[in-house]
């Protein structure tokens, strides 16, 4: 970004830009758009429609925005106000100054019935049902290539069970006997009364496994990254987050002291560009990726984030919640599948209830690093340990799995069939081609919500991913696959996707 000239610029100028971006990237007419119009409520603007404004008003006015700053900001008129801020004008000699608005009374709410966020979920909630509801789903058995629902045995597509430690005898038996040692829960905060020598050599396994020094465990993969995230930087750093970086993420950017900007998805060539502006201007800047993304299943450029890193003296965070178990020969992730030097990533974060089966997330690292959370993490000093049940499945489930690779190689069998088959009926797979993750490109949200339910009636249970999770009117089916499937189950579920789709009058998009 070069820095432009503000001689002769108002605030009325910044406001007919910024006006201008708005309508494009919502596809409307700048007309239509008055200053004080809320744009998620009037034009519904998405998540990735805001970014959008926000880049086009960066790049156009050569300043950084703090996105906890620009989403508190609800009109063109906010935006553009904050764009002068960052220009450092004041309000432009000659223009008139606008009488401060006196505050409007506004109708008490004392029940969260009568609120508008439960207005708002019931309107959402009518429409879904109409379609039928494919939330909430009871699976009253172990869930792998199968699960039972409604009483029937039902193929299963929406399962992060990945490598099926889940219900895998060994992990079975390792819960039971930590149940008999250690009963079910820590009882206490690890730091005063609930640590236990398990945790530590489970630790210790996942630090060896992913090339670190040590590691820490917590009780909840999002609770990892929000108080991670949240915790580890001051009001002197910066964050950068790819935009589709996981809810879990984003909320641990809101908690930080740190500004806070998301980069376009996997652009390392926009990221450079923030960074070569913006890099000297703070002490750290923690740059924060995934492994593989959930919603469209590719897979992160890591060694272009490494360069990066290593060139502008960053942090590097990279989230594994859904390429551990998945990438490498056994499972290792991104480490692995790209063969990484151990130190290449500083921060390691996974989460144990996926591929690994149980519930819990950890943070893989240096010493010091593990060591300043274990004391400092709101999310670990303030909250229970880990279940020693879930502790002791886990690391069976490790140990498993760098013994013996077969489950981790019929995934991967898995995701080529899968691939294969989809192809060559020209359905639209999004970005993915290497993960588990495969969604089936549908569009509407009704659509996405009707095949859904449609198919399990015929036996196959896979789960839509809608707006806001996804851009509008990008809706899809977004299988999961794991090392049971069979070639025919995976035959089955695309055939009955078409079939269901003909019997809706659906029609799928083609490649």
């Amino acid at each position: 970004m070069k820095p432009i000239d503000t001689a002769g610029i108002t605030s009325l100028d910044v406001e007919e830009k910024v006006r201008e971006m708005a309508a494009k990237a919502i596809g409307i007419d700048s007309s239509t758009i008055g200053s004080a119009d809320a744009l998620s409520e009037r034009f519904k603007l998405d998540s990735l429609q805001a970014m959008e404004i926000l880049a086009k008003v960066e790049d156009e006015f050569s300043v950084l925005i703090p996105d906890e700053e620009y989403f508190k900001c609800k009109s063109v008129s906010q935006i553009s106000k904050l764009v002068m801020k960052a220009l450092g004008l004041e309000q432009t000699e000659g223009e008139p100054e606008k009488e401060r608005a006196k505050p409007t009374a506004r109708k008490r709410i004392a029940d969260f019935a009568s609120s508008r966020e439960y207005a708002a979920f019931l309107e959402r909630k009518r429409s879904i049902e109409e379609l039928g509801n494919p939330y909430f789903i009871k699976h009253d058995s172990k869930v792998a290539d199968t699960s039972i629902i409604s009483g029937k045995k039902t193929l299963n597509f929406g399962s992060y069970n990945y490598v099926c430690l889940s219900g895998d005898p060994e992990t079975v038996e390792a819960a039971r006997e930590a149940a008999s040692t250690y009963g079910t829960s820590a009882s206490g905060s690890r730091l005063l009364a609930g640590d236990k020598s398990l945790y530590r050599q489970l630790e210790a396994e996942i630090a060896d496994w992913k090339h670190t020094e040590d590691a820490i465990v917590m009780v909840s993969g999002h609770a990892t990254n929000v108080t991670t995230v949240g915790c580890l930087c001051n009001e002197n750093d910066l964050i950068l987050y790819d935009i589709l970086s996981h809810n879990s993420i984003v909320q641990g950017c809101l908690l930080s002291k740190s500004t806070s900007k998301s980069f376009p998805h996997n652009d390392f060539d926009a990221l450079e560009s923030l960074l070569k502006e913006h890099r000297d201007e703070y002490e750290k800047v923690l740059l924060i990726v995934e492994g593989v993304y959930s919603m469209d299943g590719d897979i992160a450029p890591i060694p272009e984030f490494v360069r990066l890193k290593k060139k502008y003296g960053l942090l590097l965070m990279v989230d594994e919640a859904h390429s551990t178990c998945v990438l490498g020969e056994h499972g290792g992730g991104v480490d692995d599948y790209f063969g990484l030097a151990p130190d290449d990533i500083d921060i390691k974060m996974g989460t144990l209830s996926k591929g690994l089966g149980t519930c819990g997330g950890y943070i893989a690292g240096s010493k010091q690093l593990v060591e300043w959370l274990m004391y400092n993490a709101p999310g670990f000093v303030f909250s229970v340990g880990i279940s020693p049940v879930l502790a002791a499945a886990c690391l069976a489930g490790i140990k498993k799995l760098r013994r013996d690779k077969t489950p981790v190689k019929k995934l991967h069998d898995n995701i080529a069939y899968f691939m294969a088959e989809a192809r060559k009926r020209r359905l639209d797979t999004v970005l993915a081609g290497e993960t588990p993750i495969i969604p089936i490109m549908v569009g509407p949200d009704e659509q996405s919500f009707a095949l859904s339910v449609k198919m399990l009636e015929k036996g196959v249970f896979v789960p839509p991913a809608v707006y806001p999770a996804v851009p509008k009117g990008k809706s899809r089916l977004r299988f999961c696959l794991c090392s049971k499937h069979e070639p025919w189950q995976m035959q089955k579920a695309l055939d009955e996707l078409e079939s269901a789709a003909r019997e809706l009058g659906i029609e799928l998009p083609r490649k």
